[in-house]
């Protein structure tokens, strides 16, 4: 099946791209420099080589360096610039102007030679070829290199996260220690097939005389469900692996943080609810009691003055009485 997605899409791209930019490549494929020091220059030649001169070759530069270092480097002929047709062999210089406070140190990384695309008119693609140089670098004097890979491990990740491995490097050299890439493969529960492959060279580096962990991730096309794989990591410096690992390793379902938010909210909703009834509670025998005194006392101060008018209103019905006796007696 992947052999004949291969062919299928070999024979698009020679069907759409009918005009190909030729061989590309670059002489001497390295720059290695020891026993730099402090505010120095150095300058080196790198030709350029193209098969099919036929016409102008517009050409980038790129130095994929750590960025402490990157002001240390340039071209003569700029970062982009015309290799002019028939020149089959054009030599650009390479210059590293060390800084005069720098300290010791041991640097690596790549300057790479890109062809710019041109599409002609009636193409639908264009292809860019290019080369890569490697650099490796010297500052200083009496360097001592002396570091091990300590520990290299393959984590357990949650399900859809990219996989990763935890390093720790231990350097006992007086220079800063850095592996210059790291690889990893995706197998099967099984170990036997191969279900993707990821590198990347964005590595931190481990300082003089210190031991260093640290947790290296590689981003990765596939989504992974949950279950159990098997992965290889590797850490490269100079071509050489420095250390290796492969095991098993679990993918777990990613916590439902809806759900646990959901019931959060009716706990707390549940809560609430049960101190407002409480309070309302609580509250209810006592106001009526005071309703019963009061309706009590009204009551009380309502009979009594009933009593009182009742009974002078008796008194004044005797007097009135005796009062007409006497005035009919007296007449």
């Amino acid at each position: 099946m992947h052999i004949r997605s291969l062919t299928l899409i070999v024979i698009t791209l020679s069907l759409l791209a009918p005009s190909v930019v030729g061989a590309f490549g670059v002489s001497p494929p390295f720059i290695t420099v020891h026993k730099l020091v402090a505010g120095s220059r150095y300058e080196t030649t790198i030709t350029l080589v193209q098969g099919q001169p036929d016409v102008d070759l517009e050409v980038k530069a790129v130095f994929d360096v750590p960025e402490k270092i990157r002001e240390w480097f340039s071209v003569d002929k700029g970062y982009q610039f015309i290799i002019p047709a028939g020149v089959q062999q054009f030599p650009i210089q390479v210059v590293i102007q060390v800084p005069k406070d720098t300290g010791l140190g041991i640097y690596n990384g790549h300057l790479r030679i890109n062809t710019v695309p041109q599409r002609k008119e009636g193409e639908q693609i264009a292809i860019s070829v290019g080369a890569r140089i490697d650099i490796n670098i010297t500052v200083g004097d009496d360097i001592v290199v002396d570091f091990s890979v300590k520990k290299i491990d393959i984590s357990d990740i949650r399900e859809n996260e990219s996989p990763q491995i935890v390093v720790t490097i231990e350097n006992t050299g007086n220079v800063p220690i850095t592996p210059d890439r790291a690889t990893f493969d995706l197998l099967d529960k099984y170990g036997e097939v191969r279900l993707g492959f990821a590198q990347t060279e964005d590595l931190p580096e481990t300082p003089a005389f210190e031991t260093k962990t640290f947790v290296v991730a590689f981003p990765i096309d596939i989504k992974l469900g949950v279950g159990e794989y098997w992965g290889e990591a590797r850490l490269y410096r100079g071509g050489t692996i420095i250390g290796d690992v492969k095991t098993i390793f679990n993918v777990t379902p990613r916590p439902n943080y809806i759900l646990f938010i959901g019931i959060g909210l009716l706990i707390i909703g549940a809560g609430v609810s049960i101190f407002i009834f409480k309070k309302k509670a609580s509250r209810k025998p006592t106001s009526r009691k005071r309703t019963v005194t009061k309706k009590k006392a009204v009551r009380k101060t309502a009979r009594k003055p009933k009593k009182q008018v009742s009974s002078k209103k008796k008194l004044n019905k005797k007097k009135t009485v005796k009062t007409k006796q006497k005035k009919s007696i007296g007449s």
